[in-house]
């Protein structure tokens, strides 16, 4: 069973409501206390496991909720291409293996140290 936990915030805290169980109303002073507390709630609406019970707490900061989803998106981005620039830069250090540059001659450059050379060398 999933239930969703929308949480607004309040000044001192967090304003929740859970649809599913007759727009039970709750409050937290912290985020992390939401889902301890909708599974307690749970118990007077006939869930007999809390194990059944998902809670999906879905937060409204309409600015911040937008900038966090762009700054999380870019933070994929970056990891992806993040990945792919060490898979090109290992390419370049065996092109130069093979055409045998020395480690040291390869780490002056890449602008690294000649062990980050042989990290990125492949083994033979």
């Amino acid at each position: 069973m999933e239930v969703k936990a929308l949480c607004e915030r309040e000044a001192d805290g967090w304003s929740v409501e859970v649809p599913e169980f007759k727009n039970l109303q709750l409050s937290a002073k912290r985020l992390d206390k939401v889902v301890a507390m909708v599974k307690e709630a749970a118990k007077n609406y006939g869930a007999t496991d809390n194990c059944e019970v998902v809670i999906k707490v879905i937060a409204s900061m309409p600015g911040l909720i937008c900038d966090m989803e762009s700054a999380q998106e870019k933070m994929k981005q970056a990891a992806k291409l993040q990945e792919e620039a060490s898979q090109e830069i290992r390419d370049v250090v065996k092109q130069m293996r093979e055409q045998g540059l020395t480690m040291r001659d390869i780490a002056v450059l890449l602008g690294v140290t000649p062990q980050r050379v042989a990290q990125l060398a492949p083994c033979s």
